[in-house]
């Protein structure tokens, strides 16, 4: 079922959205979107509003997704990730609240908070490439065995081929090129409603199945980067101490901050708080998604109110 069919019940009502967004976190992503009529196409306003909620619930998992990137995606790749997001966005959402819809004649306009699951995205990045360094070149063989297509519907899967090169940031290999550093996907139409497949390179071989194309590729392709040692480029691990306070107030307050820095900083949970006859000090676990922009925020707000601080885990700042 395509959660834009599981919504649907909440436009009738907003007082299940609110229960759904009473166990969620205090940040959400807050997007607004407007999608405009395309006066090619003949949709009915039931179908704009869909596709609307679907790419503002799409934008929010980029938006969260650009924080933990190492780098920067080209625009092909971008566009590639973004669509991919809208088809599958229900895996890596807890829920959300105000969600705000307004028909116009010319588009539809969407504003919702958006409470993104980060540990079950950061597992999908992964296993897109997304935290990757390396080029990946790879001999891409798809076939349809003795199911036929017209020409309509095999252009519809060469589009389909290329859309899914640049979402895994592949790079075509040649069959010349063929050899340990080239990565071979073959997939093939076994069955009128099965494929199979299987994933050849130098760090392993993986075998697949499933009732399209695009499921085999997935699973193909999220062993082969699930299974790299990537971690070094995931957001690293840090614990951040901070001491100074004449109460636990502080504290709490200084918590609260420190989560709004989401630019920053990702999964941030307070360790311990240590009760000192002279100053309370307190320490957070967080995974840092921007390391310079933390010490900037950090040294903002801390030495002005007579806190110090001290990051472990990251490598000192040059």
């Amino acid at each position: 079922m395509n959660f834009s069919d599981k919504i649907k019940p909440f436009f009738l009502t907003s007082c299940i959205a609110v229960l759904l967004f009473s166990a969620l976190p205090a940040h959400a992503v807050k997007v607004q979107i407007f999608k405009p009529v395309d006066p090619e196409k003949e949709v009915s306003q039931r179908t704009l509003r869909q596709e609307a909620v679907t790419e503002a619930f799409a934008q929010a998992l980029f938006s969260e997704a650009s924080r933990m990137l190492p780098g920067t995606l080209s625009a092909e790749r971008t566009d590639a990730v973004k669509k991919a997001f809208g088809s599958y966005y229900e895996e890596y959402i807890n829920g959300y609240k105000d969600m705000n819809v307004k028909m116009g004649e010319d588009g539809v306009s969407v504003a919702i908070d958006v409470s993104v699951n980060r540990k079950a995205l950061r597992s999908a990045m992964k296993k897109l490439g997304l935290f990757s360094n390396a080029e990946v070149l790879a001999q891409i063989n798809v076939s349809n065995g003795k199911y036929t297509l017209n020409e309509e519907r095999q252009l519809e899967q060469n589009e389909k081929i290329n859309e899914l090169i640049a979402l895994y940031g592949l790079t075509n290999a040649t069959v010349g090129d063929s050899n340990g550093t080239v990565a071979v996907l073959s997939v093939s139409h076994a069955s009128k409603k099965r494929w199979t497949g299987d994933l050849h390179a130098s760090s392993g071989k993986w075998y697949a199945s499933g009732s399209s194309m695009e499921r085999v590729w997935r699973e193909l392709w999220g062993k082969y980067f699930g299974s790299e040692n990537i971690e070094a480029l995931m957001n690293p691990k840090a614990v951040l101490v901070v001491s100074g306070w004449f109460n636990p107030e502080g504290v709490r307050e200084f918590g609260r901050k420190l989560k709004s820095w989401d630019a920053a900083v990702q999964e941030v949970k307070l360790l311990d708080v240590e009760m000192q006859p002279t100053a309370v000090s307190a320490s957070w676990s967080l995974e840092v998604s921007d390391q310079w922009v933390l010490r900037g925020y950090l040294n903002d707000y801390l030495p002005p109110r007579g806190l110090t601080f001290s990051l472990e885990g990251l490598e000192e700042a040059k």
